[in-house]
């Protein structure tokens, strides 16, 4: 043995060649959990009964009856946030649940989404009744128009002053009178196309819920170049206030009173990254950061048996708070109005003045905290549309917990839970953009130790290999990177006379370390 400096020399391993691997970042945030004192109280009970009984988180439920409470006010009532300018917001939401598959979203929706499930039922008998009504009123118009055209035209035929004769002969044809169509009456679709959606949102002007079980399906849809029109008319109704033109040749001209939707679907976390990716990537027109009520929570609840019945209490309390916004008035709840503002305008809240103050306030930290950020920053676009997300929240909050008049400070409180909430989960998802690649990473170096790669590979190894979770040659790639940032992997470039290929080789002290 060489001695060196009185100690015994190691023989050098290849190992010790290798750098220390990093640990691997975070893969997610924490979140805020769901406070029930965020919720209107006349629906809180009941959101709170359903989640416990389902075994799911209560946002799951939260969500979907905040945005069903928002659709039934839409565009009846706004708020003016401030005191004096005539800035005004409507009530609709957008909003998502994001978890994984068999975490009981759908059922948690369709909970969630009862009252406008039976409103739709009703809607639906009065608006066959209507058009039955229409038929003979039709029938009749049909033969008053034959025999108007017979009129017409034999005073025309048989004229002796063509000048009065035709002044006549419009007279019958202006006495015709055609039956106006009955307005069809919606609360909820599916699966609408833009040019149907139009057509709903005219006669149904003061708010519509689209709901998709898979939000992203319909997303992807408008992101092809040819449905570009249908994404422009979706962002009109998410400001909840404008009026729409469309104009063909064939359909001829379609004049909507102002397009009002409100939005909400489901989706899973791994779907929901990827798309925002691309999206953010490829459109950067906020259509994304629209989705202000999207939420990832936890699921850390232990399952417990809660076969018990129904809260008929609460139930009872929550239709009648929807009930009540169903058939709400600008009068009921004192709102204002302007004739001064135009023919467009909507009645009005303002905020009491102790709310007001607390909004201010309020408002001042959001701007300062929107200005830190870099203006590429995808969070600052979301962040910012929170400046008209939080009066819409009051204004919820307010009239569904049976408020009139002036929006109390009790709504704003509720409204600034909401928004601490929501800003958890927004920092979680968009970070989640650059931690995703943690979760690829781990499941390739799981593949590296059970020897299901070679000593040296290629991303084509893995991502030919078709397993779950390495599919995609994109997602691969960027697991691989992280790998290869943290030293737990390291890359040799390798000239093949065409495009080089990149080789992969594990660290051997990776190899007993856990990435977890």
């Amino acid at each position: 043995m060489m001695e060196v400096l009185g100690t015994t020399a190691q023989p050098v391993t290849a190992e010790m060649a290798w750098a220390e691997p990093v640990p691997l970042p975070s893969t997610l945030l924490a979140v805020d959990p769901f406070d029930d004192e965020m919720l209107p109280t006349g629906l809180r009970r009941w959101v709170v009964d359903i989640a416990e009984r389902m075994n799911v988180p209560v946002d799951f439920v939260a969500i979907p009856a905040m945005i069903a409470a928002a659709s039934l006010i839409g565009r009846r009532i706004g708020i003016r946030p401030q005191a004096h300018t005539n800035w005004t917001e409507a009530a609709n939401l957008w909003g998502a649940i994001t978890g994984p598959p068999g975490t009981l979203k759908s059922p948690a929706t369709r909970e969630a989404f009862a009252a406008l499930h039976l409103f739709e039922r009703e809607a639906a008998v009065r608006n066959e009744a209507a058009l039955e009504e229409l038929k003979p009123l039709q029938q009749l118009y049909e033969m008053q128009e034959r025999e108007a055209k017979r009129a017409a035209s034999s005073i025309l035929k048989d004229a002796e002053d063509p000048t009065f004769a035709r002044f006549s002969a419009l007279d019958i044809l202006r006495e015709l009178e055609e039956p106006t169509p009955p307005r069809q009456i919606r609360y909820i679709t599916n699966d609408a196309t833009p040019e149907k959606l139009g057509e709903l949102c005219r006669d149904n002007p003061d708010g519509l819920l689209i709901h998709r079980d898979e939000l992203l399906t319909m997303f992807t849809d408008l992101d092809q170049e040819e449905r570009a029109s249908g994404r422009g008319f979706l962002m009109t109704g998410w400001g909840g206030l404008d009026g729409y033109t469309v104009d063909r040749i064939i359909r001829g001209t379609i004049r909507i009173e102002a397009v009002n939707l409100s939005l909400y679907g489901t989706t899973q976390p791994s779907r929901l990254l990827s798309y925002m990716r691309s999206s953010l990537k490829q459109h950067d027109d906020g259509l994304v950061q629209r989705l202000q009520l999207l939420v990832w929570p936890d699921f850390s609840v232990a399952w417990t048996n809660n076969d018990r019945a129904a809260n008929e209490a609460a139930r009872d309390e929550a239709m009648a708070c929807f009930r009540a916004l169903h058939s709400l008035s600008p009068e009921w709840a004192e709102a204002q109005s302007n004739a001064n503002d135009g023919s467009g305008a909507i009645p009005f809240l303002r905020f009491s003045p102790e709310a007001l103050e607390q909004f201010d306030r309020w408002r001042a930290k959001l701007e300062a905290q929107v200005a830190e950020l870099d203006i590429a920053d995808p969070f600052r676009g979301h962040l910012s549309k929170y400046r008209g997300l939080a009066p819409r929240l009051a204004l919820v909050c307010h009239l569904a917990s049976g408020g009139v008049g002036p929006v109390t400070t009790s709504a704003w409180v509720m409204a600034e839970l909401w928004t601490m909430y929501l800003k958890s989960h927004a920092r979680r998802i968009y970070a989640a953009l650059e931690t995703d690649n943690t979760d690829i990473a781990h499941k390739i170096m799981a593949r590296v130790r059970r020897d299901e790669l070679p000593a040296n590979f290629t991303s084509r190894d893995i991502y030919r290999s078709c397993w779950s979770g390495l599919k995609d040659r994109e997602q691969v790639e960027r697991g691989l990177q992280i790998l290869v940032d943290y030293d737990w992997l390291s890359v040799e470039r390798v000239l093949t006379g065409g495009k080089p290929k990149l080789l992969y080789t594990a660290n051997p002290r990776a190899m007993k370390k856990t990435v977890h």
